[in-house]
């Protein structure tokens, strides 16, 4: 049988779980008669205090898409290697399962979920709405959201500073020069890509930088996020912002196909700072994702949470700084 939680008490008495923390404890603010039924209720549903809820040690479920992650290097699966490393620092254990996308589409629960095996869920990258409602209201446990966000749904989400960031990287193409500069994402498929889209235009109005919808080019299917071969436009902008930069390389290599060199003839500016097995790696200007401070905000509130927490606190924001390369060429 899993252990029985302060929350498990909580919805049990349709109070918050501060509440019953408090009346464990034996801490002021809770009534007699309320802190009575407390502990009637824990003692009823076999809840064991052996340990004060700072002490104890939480089991944290992380679940991602199994698009995005691979043997060997890719972005979710670091991203998951600094939750774990964080977590344990905070006195919590970390297990992955990796979500097959066939099931996500079918609505079909996560083996940790059914089992109950975890105390509180992490959700790395972006997965359909539904599923991620249903995942909240069939688990009952706390989740955050890590890497995107549905600001609708009852969870709290950590999220890169999108907008901010493609900002910054557009800024920086102006600031050499550029001003006939295209961006590269299918800004319908996901509320990320859709925040740097408009981060690129806010960069591009500021500075009087005409916006051209022929250099707006699609990478990716808007729902099932399958990647797209790219089309060149006829008439080339000077420079290019990438919504990611997986998608920087694939826009290199559609250049290098087309005799077109980099920086020479188009500069190129992405997102992430994550390109694994690609020698653009080296060359790649780019906003650095700060991997390590998003997954320490996420295990935080996540752990509050744990721990008898019931604040929301929404949409946590991490900024971070333009790593300049050589992939931009100055032209003033």
């Amino acid at each position: 049988m899993a252990d029985v939680r302060l929350g498990d008490i909580a919805k049990e008495l349709n109070i918050s779980t501060v509440t019953v923390s408090n009346a464990l404890s034996g801490k002021k603010g809770v009534s007699d008669s309320l802190r009575e039924k407390i502990v009637q209720k824990a003692e009823e549903l076999g809840y064991r205090r052996g340990q004060s809820e700072e002490e104890k040690k939480f089991r944290i479920g992380a679940l991602v898409l199994d698009k995005y992650v691979e043997i060997g290097a890719s972005f979710y699966w670091e991203m998951y290697q600094h939750v774990a490393f964080l977590a344990a620092k905070k006195l919590g254990t970390t297990m992955i399962e990796i979500v097959d996308k066939e099931k996500e589409a079918k609505g079909e629960m996560p083996q940790m979920v059914l089992e109950k095996a975890a105390d509180g869920l992490l959700i790395i990258g972006w997965m359909r709405h539904d599923y991620v409602l249903k995942l909240i209201e069939t688990s009952g446990i706390p989740v955050v959201l890590l890497d995107f966000q549905y600001k609708d749904l009852p969870c709290d989400a950590v999220v890169s500073e999108n907008y901010l960031g493609s900002y910054k990287v557009t800024r920086y193409l102006i600031e050499r020069g550029h001003r006939d500069i295209g961006f590269v994402g299918s800004i319908e498929a996901n509320e990320n890509i859709m925040d740097r889209y408009f981060g690129f235009r806010k960069a591009l109005g500021e500075y009087g930088c005409q916006y051209r919808q022929e250099w707006l080019l699609k990478d990716r299917e808007n729902y099932s996020g399958d990647m797209l071969k790219l089309e060149l436009p006829r008439k080339m902008p000077t420079a290019f912002v990438c919504n990611s930069d997986y998608t920087a390389s694939l826009l290199y290599d559609t250049l290098m196909e087309n005799q077109y060199r980099v920086p020479e003839d188009v500069s190129i500016v992405a997102y992430d700072n994550y390109l694994y097995g690609h020698s653009f790696a080296e060359e790649l200007t780019t906003y650095n994702v700060n991997m390590e401070k998003m997954a320490s905000s996420a295990v935080k509130i996540l752990m509050a949470k744990l721990r008898g927490d019931d604040h929301r606190y929404g949409v946590s924001h991490i900024d971070s700084i333009v790593v300049e390369r050589s992939s931009v060429k100055r032209i003033i």
